[in-house]
């Protein structure tokens, strides 16, 4: 009986090499870097983790964050997102660095002057110390949630017992709920208010955009403010004037739920004051 005794074992077909395997793990790794949905960000620590340095940064994050891979490679995270430390996520970062234990950063508002909406992040870290951030932008599924929160009563109370112009804005910018007076005022049905990109922009004179746009970012940032006057481009093209006021919403647990803006037409005002005005130059 002859044996293989002494005899090497030759390989399987098909199999690979320590170094084919690693090329092929390495291209698999791309491809789902690449293609998949979520956002991943990859960092490297400096100074034992009191800063963390952009690495690479995946084609879904440039598109949540609106941000090129290029504009953020060897920056700290602080520097591309100043407020990362408010947010939560770096004092996360910094716990997953030295315990190697991966942790789930619950739903929050990220919002700086460039960027802002509801994320969910996955930090773990890599064998070679660096640490990775798979990330969510749930914003959608949020204002959805936002909605839900205010009661049936809540919204005829608003709907049925105010004349004016009622906006709900979220943390982001974009219009949660508005009231049929929409269309009185601007002419614009609810589903076109709501599906605008550039609001209010898009319904403000062009000479009193800026002043507007710049009371808009203020109530984004929690301010209050009123009795403001613009005038308002109606879907029509006939230019009306409308005063508003603003102020800040949160939830029982302070969190922002955005804002809630008041909008009056006041063209018939307008028009008595010049009549008044032309009276007193004839006298």
């Amino acid at each position: 009986m002859k044996t293989n005794r002494g005899k090497k074992a030759k390989p399987c077909s098909g199999s690979l090499h320590p170094g084919q395997e690693l090329e092929e793990y390495r291209a698999k790794f791309k491809v789902l870097f690449d293609n998949v949905c979520s956002g991943i960000a990859i960092y490297e620590a400096r100074n034992d983790g009191e800063e963390f340095i952009f690495v690479d940064f995946n084609p879904a994050a440039e598109q949540i964050e609106h941000i090129k891979k290029e504009e953020l490679l060897g920056k700290s995270v602080m520097e591309v997102f100043p407020a990362v430390k408010q947010f939560g996520l770096f004092d996360v970062f910094q716990r997953v660095y030295k315990t190697g234990i991966p942790e789930h950063h619950t739903i929050s508002v990220y919002k700086d002057e460039r960027v802002a909406g509801w994320r969910e992040n996955y930090v773990y870290q890599l064998p070679s110390g660096r640490i990775v951030a798979v990330y969510d932008d749930v914003s959608a599924r949020k204002r959805t949630e936002l909605v839900t929160k205010m009661t049936d009563q809540c919204f005829r109370a608003i709907a049925d017992y105010t004349y004016d112009w009622e906006v709900w804005i979220s943390p982001s910018g974009r219009v949660l709920w508005t009231k049929p007076a929409a269309q009185r005022v601007t002419g614009y049905t609810i589903k076109e208010i709501m599906a605008m990109s550039d609001y209010p922009s898009m319904i403000v004179y062009e000479q009193d955009r800026g002043r507007i746009e710049r009371a808009f970012r203020s109530a984004l940032k929690g301010s209050t403010g009123n009795d403001v006057q613009f005038r308002i481009v109606r879907k029509d093209g006939k230019v009306i004037w409308g005063e508003i006021s603003w102020q800040p919403i949160y939830d029982d647990s302070s969190n922002s739920l955005g804002h809630r803006e008041s909008i009056r037409d006041i063209t018939a005002r307008k028009k008595a004051e010049e009549e008044l005005e032309k009276t007193k130059v004839k006298k």
